[in-house]
């Protein structure tokens, strides 16, 4: 594979080593892109935050208690096996099909999840699901990459930050309207038409680019092997055992490990090469990912659980807590959108650097502060987070090994929600290891979350090593820059 520098050229007049506004968004024939992307990353976000609101009337209808948690975690699996395979599906159908086809296995799923007499046809509905959901936000970032130049990419991934910001919002009250009716169904065929109207938006807007001439098959032997290792580690929320969720941990990590060292071996990739490694740029940019989801996904999973037995606040607050982080995630986005130059590489490090010592400070909070404090902390957090997160992003794609920038864009979702599956199940251990499953006392609590939040600091910290090796090396091995 070459290593010379990947065109970045796009639509939007090639504005590579222009200065941007946040109307080139809308401009040069963009604007009915911009409105495109963020739509099918609203479906995909939104239901998260509607399911986890409508899962006790769900259970209350049709049963299926037992298997309460299992709704997210196939969405999960199903998410993360679409967004591997949305660069090959790409590369196969074309643009526009391969965007309409993850459309239109989304609004299959969105059918199912409406129609379910049991609680295993739901769980598969769930799979199908997140499947196209995964799908879907893989050629999005896919399309980004082609559409948007480096210049002005920044600002339309902050566009996307607050879509989710967005679906935080209105997710839980979408959903929780259609459970105060009885009527959990309702939640899903709201969906639906604007599931259909983006499928038919797609099809009309998308520019085709023919497939590959090739008729290589989707390689399932790897997405098996990838979907075995997140449900081995989302299994881990099973057990409280810290042996067993060490075991599964362990078994996760080969077998995810195994499916990039295949793919890594096949000339049919579900990821860009060298995607796991810290000695290529790409590499080091995926593992910035992977550090920031697990680092957000083990402080707004426990952070309410601390809050409740220490603070004793209110469901609202713990709501709004997750809100402010999502707001600074977006504010820091928005704030660095644009950047270029000495101020992009110093703010995907800084970001890092500004979220461990908020994190360290958000920590000391929870242990003996105030609920003002600790508002304030979590919404830096986000703000760090949300600057490194864009410009990392920016930079990932902007190294792309020639011929590979599409599926580099592509799968950068998986890692992240990889992460998410790992960073869950790491705190899991963590804590449970601390002394979580031996009781609620307050100093249980208190020693449980000084490990937790005290661990979970130091990998903001670690992704700054990441980012500053990349933004430094890695961009000049890329670039020459």
């Amino acid at each position: 594979m070459s290593d010379s520098p990947p065109s970045t050229e796009s639509p939007s007049d090639k504005t590579k080593d222009e200065k941007s506004s946040w109307m080139d968004l809308l401009r040069n024939g963009l604007g009915p892109y911009t409105i495109l992307l963020n739509l099918g990353i609203a479906l995909h976000a939104i239901d998260i935050f509607v399911i986890t609101t409508i899962m006790p009337t769900v259970v209350a209808d049709i049963g299926g208690i037992s298997f309460y948690a299992w709704t997210s975690m196939l969405y999960m699996v199903g998410t993360i096996v679409g967004s591997a395979a949305g660069g090959h599906i790409r590369a196969r159908l074309g643009t526009r099909r391969g965007y309409v086809w993850g459309g239109i296995i989304l609004l299959v799923g969105t059918i199912a999840c409406a129609i379910p007499p049991d609680m295993g046809t739901l769980l598969v509905a769930r799979v199908v699901k997140g499947i196209g959901g995964g799908l879907v936000i893989a050629q999005s970032m896919a399309l980004i990459s082609d559409l948007y130049g480096p210049s002005i990419r920044t600002r339309i991934l902050a566009t996307v930050s607050t879509t989710w910001t967005v679906a935080s919002l209105f997710g839980p009250g979408i959903g929780g309207v259609f459970a105060e009716i009885d009527y959990w169904r309702g939640a899903f065929w709201a969906q639906a038409p604007f599931v259909i109207a983006f499928v038919a938006m797609s099809w009309q807007l998308i520019p085709e680019k023919s497939g590959s001439e090739t008729q290589a098959q989707l390689p399932w032997r790897r997405l098996l092997l990838l979907a075995a290792g997140v449900m081995s580690v989302g299994l881990t929320s099973q057990f409280k055992t810290p042996m067993t969720s060490a075991l599964l941990i362990v078994l996760a990590t080969f077998l995810v490990w195994q499916t990039f060292q295949r793919d890594e071996a096949s000339e049919t990739k579900l990821f860009p090469s060298k995607a796991l490694s810290i000695f290529a740029p790409v590499g080091l940019a995926y593992w910035s990912y992977f550090l920031i989801s697990i680092t957000y996904t083990t402080l707004l999973i426990f952070a309410p659980l601390f809050l409740q037995e220490l603070h004793q606040v209110t469901p609202l607050y713990l709501g709004y807590l997750s809100l402010v982080f999502s707001t600074g995630w977006t504010i820091g986005s928005i704030a660095v959108a644009g950047w270029t130059g000495m101020w992009e590489r110093s703010g995907s490090v800084l970001g890092m650097v500004f979220a461990a010592a908020t994190t360290v400070a958000f920590t000391l909070s929870i242990l003996s502060g105030t609920l003002v404090w600790i508002t304030v902390w979590v919404t830096l957090v986000g703000f760090g987070i949300g600057i490194t997160n864009v410009l990392m992003t920016n930079y990932g794609m902007a190294v792309a090994r020639e011929g590979e920038e599409g599926i580099t864009a592509a799968a950068m979702p998986t890692i992240r929600a990889l992460g998410v599956a790992f960073g869950a199940a790491a705190a899991g251990l963590v804590a449970n290891s601390a002394g979580l499953d031996g009781g609620m006392s307050k100093e249980t609590i208190q020693h449980v979350a000084a490990w937790v939040l005290g661990l979970t600091a130091l990998l903001p910290a670690i992704a700054a090593i990441v980012c500053y090796r990349a933004v430094g090396w890695g961009w000049k091995f890329r670039t020459g820059r």
